[in-house]
């Protein structure tokens, strides 16, 4: 199965997972971690999402799924099926089918509009891996393998780019100058300066690339601080 690589934004938007076990449980915390507004279809569900939806982070409706389900949400972006019953797993898919919602049924690709990749996250960095459904558990091996190869140190790499990027378009600076600045940013040392916490080196290698007119010290403050928090 050849997918189209995207990447999706949820913040505050609805999301429909069905299903209250394990597989479930890791679909919300996911997420929760990217914004979502969960709604869970399940009589019964695990004790943290009980917890959730008891503090109303998630919204619960405690009964088997049935299509009609489907109508009484308002605006689903995504609908996912965790449940273990291949039956109820086809209605899930066939009822979001119909109504024109994307749809992925964990661990059965003939049930799937979309496909969910093994990823490694680091901030705002995320590196997705897929084989299209022919072969989860070699997607994860290669997870395992970037994770070891991209530490946390990127996420704070990620999120200080971006905090020059937004002081460097402000400067209003022609696109070729902003353009070198970022790529020497990323061609320097800035990242094993960040591995190693050098905090010296980073501001003496921003100083050097970035406009003189852009507050250095004030940048890294709210990089650091943002990480401590």
């Amino acid at each position: 199965m050849k997918l189209y690589p995207m990447m999706m934004n949820v913040q505050g938007r609805r999301v429909v997972v069905v299903g209250g076990g394990r597989v479930a449980v890791r679909k919300v915390r996911s997420l929760l971690e990217r914004g979502a507004s969960v709604t869970v279809i399940s009589p019964e569900i695990e004790p943290e999402l009980q917890f959730l939806a008891a503090r109303g982070t998630i919204q619960w409706v405690g009964r088997r799924f049935d299509e009609a389900t489907l109508d009484r949400i308002q605006d689903p972006v995504l609908v996912f099926g965790t449940t273990d019953s291949r039956e109820v797993n086809e209605q899930i898919y066939r009822g979001s089918v119909q109504r024109g919602i994307p749809c992925n049924i964990a661990d059965d690709p003939e049930f799937c509009t979309f496909t969910v990749p093994a990823v490694v996250t680091r901030g705002d960095l995320t590196i997705a891996v897929s084989t299209g459904g022919a072969s989860p558990a070699l997607a994860r091996r290669i997870r395992e393998r970037l994770e070891s190869e991209f530490g946390p140190e990127y996420a704070v790499m990620t999120r200080l780019l971006a905090a020059v990027r937004r002081e460097v378009l402000a400067a209003r600076c022609s696109s070729d100058d902003n353009k070198r600045v970022f790529f020497d940013l990323v061609d320097s040392d800035l990242l094993p300066a960040l591995r190693i916490h050098d905090r010296e080196k980073v501001r003496d290698i921003l100083a050097a690339v970035v406009s003189s007119e852009i507050d250095v010290g004030s940048l890294l403050e709210e990089v650091f601080q943002e990480r401590t928090e």
